[in-house]
């Protein structure tokens, strides 16, 4: 299925297109990062001779502050965040029909998988040829010699790298652990720049934008489903002799972090 379809393959149709051989900055999030603008002024041009000295000025000053707006806030893939089909508690991030990478958290972490260019790599010490850096607050993934990373964006929020890591499982999936700086956050997206605006920071990190809002990816439904498993894996922390698998809430599942005094912290 094309919403299924690997990373890979979209890396081979742009071999066969362009004759050249592939890196994993052809794919660079640069490509997706398409800002929701107004398009008032598209088709508009500056040969239109009978627009009046005073349209073209207000023109000149929509376009101006255009730009600055474009710069001061956060990039906006059109792409969306579902819920895995079989996998519970698992979310795809998806373009254009095809699927980006999946992601599932813990109270402690968030786990990203990326589907590796396996066609790309050697078939001995693959992993050495993929560059994961993890940052307080930014991801970067691509491969090792390229010009320029296939993912390079702000997280969500911040991140605790000493504790966070990567691996390459069975050759096939690039899998990052995230480990949050803030236990219990209820994280609605991997990276900001993947996110509509919006919404208020569950955590101590203020707002890597700029903008004084946290971003977000998911609808108050599937954050509402977030929650709640953050919060009953809480509780089954909390109380190891309940079992709390099948259990519902009436109403909205709150902050699993702040709830009743606080998410508690592993020594």
């Amino acid at each position: 299925a094309a919403a299924s379809a690997s990373l890979s393959a979209l890396c081979l149709a742009l071999v066969q297109e362009r004759g050249v051989r592939w890196t994993m900055s052809k794919l660079d999030y640069s490509k997706f990062d398409n800002i929701d603008t107004d398009s008032d002024d598209e088709g508009e041009t500056d040969s239109q001779s009978t627009a009046q000295p005073a349209q073209a000025q207000a023109r000149s000053a929509r376009r101006q502050q255009q730009q600055h707006n474009d710069e001061a806030t956060p990039h906006r893939v059109r792409g969306s965040t579902t819920a895995h089909p079989t996998i519970k508690d698992r979310y795809v991030f998806s373009h254009g029909g095809r699927r980006v990478y999946e992601w599932e958290q813990t109270l402690d972490d968030v786990t990203v998988c990326i589907d590796a260019p396996v066609e790309q790599l050697p078939s001995q010490r693959a992993a050495s040829f993929i560059v994961v850096d993890i940052e307080p607050t930014r991801l970067r993934v691509g491969l090792r010699g390229a010009d320029r990373y296939f993912i390079d964006e702000a997280t969500f929020d911040k991140v605790k790298v000493q504790e966070s890591s990567w691996y390459l499982d069975d050759g096939r999936v690039i899998t990052i652990v995230l480990a949050k700086a803030f236990r219990g956050q209820t994280w609605e997206g991997v990276l900001r720049g993947h996110q509509r605006r919006g919404g208020t920071s569950s955590g101590d990190g203020g707002d890597e934008t700029g903008s004084g809002r946290v971003v977000e990816s998911v609808d108050p439904v599937t954050k509402q489903a977030m929650q709640r498993s953050l919060l009953l894996e809480r509780f089954q922390e909390e109380n190891p002799g309940f079992d709390f698998r099948d259990a519902t809430f009436n109403g909205e599942a709150p902050d699993p972090r702040t709830f009743m005094g606080g998410v508690g912290y592993n020594s």
